[in-house]
């Protein structure tokens, strides 16, 4: 399974792995002024397990490389990255810094698998959709650092995700038919299921998680929380479809929530529903968006 995944697939001796890369770059990605080299290390690493979970993988190895304006920069990033690896379990083989006027970290990953992986591709009609954890924290801690607002546990879900690796791990052994990481949002990467899948999508905008902090917060800004949790990006929760007796033992099973937000229909595309009404075309994250 080459490009089109989260991850590629290749098959080593008897096994079967998993391989991603993913790049971090200030001023893009992250700004100096609120996010530390030591939490764009952990981040890198997190992100690439993201993508390992959302194929039903474990994170076994990484190789990583970067540069920053300085020794010290450089050296805390790594730190985090050692960091990350140490909690996920990845073991760091190695890499390369060297100097650069903005910090940029580039870390690449292998997964091994017990199983299939799950794809993108295997949604059907008749299945439910749903996303593990909660959806919108990241994209508000990203407004509380913006803005220097003090919203600890915000802040620390946009620095520090989680990778679910556990509850992807028990939807690929229970069955699950497809699997996706969330990291561009709700709104962009469904369209992925669905576009590999052949098969629309339905997503109910009232059923998506956001807990309370993050709804009191996003509304105090004059925002509305369920369209920055479809929108807002960088969550790196799973979106999974499955049929229902999937689901309710994956629920009953996971480490963390797990929510059905919407459905799998005959058709193609993505419908996004509030109050049993069509809303308009939504999208999340564009990595080449300016401004």
């Amino acid at each position: 399974m080459p490009i089109g995944d989260d991850c590629a697939v290749l098959r080593l001796g008897d096994g079967l792995w998993v391989a991603a890369a993913d790049m971090l770059v200030e001023g893009r990605h992250f700004e100096a002024s609120w996010a530390t080299p030591r939490d764009v290390g952990f981040k890198a690493v997190a992100v690439n397990a993201s993508d390992v979970a959302a194929m039903g993988g474990t994170p076994r190895f990484v190789l990583a490389s970067g540069g920053g304006a300085d020794p010290e920069t450089t050296l805390g990033c790594m730190e985090g990255l050692f960091e990350a690896c140490e909690e996920f379990g990845a073991y760091p083989l190695g890499g390369d810094t060297t100097g650069s006027p903005q910090l940029v970290v580039d870390v690449a990953i292998l997964g091994e698998l017990r199983g299939p992986p799950v794809l993108r591709s295997g949604a059907r009609a008749g299945d439910l959709l749903a996303v593990t954890g909660e959806l919108g924290a990241s994209a508000a801690g990203l407004l509380a650092l913006m803005g220097g607002d003090d919203r600890e546990r915000l802040v620390r879900k946009h620095l520090r995700p989680e990778p679910r690796v556990l509850a992807g791990r028990a939807a690929a052994r229970l069955g699950a038919r497809a699997m996706i990481d969330l990291s561009d949002g709700l709104a962009s990467d469904v369209r992925h299921v669905s576009e590999r899948s052949g098969v629309r999508c339905c997503v109910d905008l009232g059923l998506l998680p956001v807990a309370d902090d993050a709804r009191e917060y996003v509304s105090s800004l004059g925002r509305d929380p369920e369209m920055l949790a479809a929108t807002g990006g960088e969550d790196y929760e799973l979106l999974i479809s499955a049929p229902e007796g999937v689901m309710e033992a994956l629920a009953e099973e996971s480490d963390v929530p797990v929510t059905v937000v919407g459905e799998v229909v005959p058709g193609d595309g993505v419908v996004f529903l509030r109050d049993g009404e069509p809303v308009g075309d939504l999208s999340g994250w564009d990595h080449f968006r300016k401004g």
